[in-house]
């Protein structure tokens, strides 16, 4: 049983689906549990609902992860009210599916802005904020296509395989104190908003899809900090579409 209960955990897109599973499968292993989400307000009052009550506490709000001051501003707000950020999930998403001749920059902008410099402006302030005497460890929230590609998806696509880098780069930078490790979950069974439509890959009815819990469940076994040697690993939860 992983013991979580002296931590704090961050979960960025924690206010539905998988992000949401992730939470609560945090706070069920003790954490204390802060959510950001993007901007549905109903969204956040349901997930803080569905948080509140057993172990823990937990805490949430809307912010822009792309923006550096909100991202600053939620880390002072969740440290004030549940204590120094020590677990960090970078789930936080846009996945529109558009044709490459369609893309536009402000699309391409906007993608790239929420999966990857929202990782990299959490992550940096976990780096930054963390006591000296903590150990640390983060998750980033990969895609199946960026290692089985897609089509109509290549701003969502750079934007996750960046994320492979950025994953390898903070470990090396955290090394014997703040673990970096990527799960990538397959096709998994999720309410989508209607800019996000899943990929399709040609053997899908072969398989069946996975679940957030799937996810969650593998997330949760990385997150503990007091863990040292697994880091700088991507993990695929896919039910063997990929086999790397």
């Amino acid at each position: 049983m992983i013991d979580l209960s002296n931590e704090t955990a961050l979960v960025t897109g924690g206010t539905r689906n998988i992000g949401l599973s992730i939470a609560k499968n945090l706070k069920a292993a003790g954490a204390r549990v802060g959510i950001i989400g993007g901007s549905d307000p109903e969204a956040l009052e349901e997930a803080i609902k569905t948080l509140k009550g057993g172990n823990g506490d937990a805490m949430g709000m809307l912010a822009n992860v792309a923006d550096e001051k909100a991202v600053i501003g939620a880390y002072d707000k969740i440290e004030a009210g549940l204590g120094p950020v020590s677990i960090l999930i970078n789930g936080a998403a846009k996945r529109p599916h558009e044709p490459l001749k369609e893309i536009s920059r402000e699309s391409w902008n906007a993608v790239l802005d929420v999966i990857l410099t929202g990782a990299f402006f959490t992550s940096r302030e976990l780096f930054t904020r963390l006591p000296q005497e903590r150990r640390g460890s983060i998750i980033n929230i990969g895609g199946l296509s960026a290692h089985r590609p897609a089509r109509d998806r290549a701003h969502v696509i750079s934007a996750k395989a960046g994320l492979v880098g950025l994953t390898r780069a903070l470990a090396e930078e955290g090394l014997g104190r703040i673990r970096v490790n990527c799960v990538v979950p397959g096709v998994i069974s999720t309410q989508r908003l209607p800019d996000q439509n899943p990929p399709q890959f040609d053997e899908d009815s072969k398989y069946a899809s996975g679940t957030p819990e799937d996810v969650a469940r593998a997330v949760v076994a990385l997150a503990d900090p007091r863990d040292v040697y697994v880091t700088g690993q991507i993990l695929h939860v896919n039910g063997g579409r990929l086999m790397p």
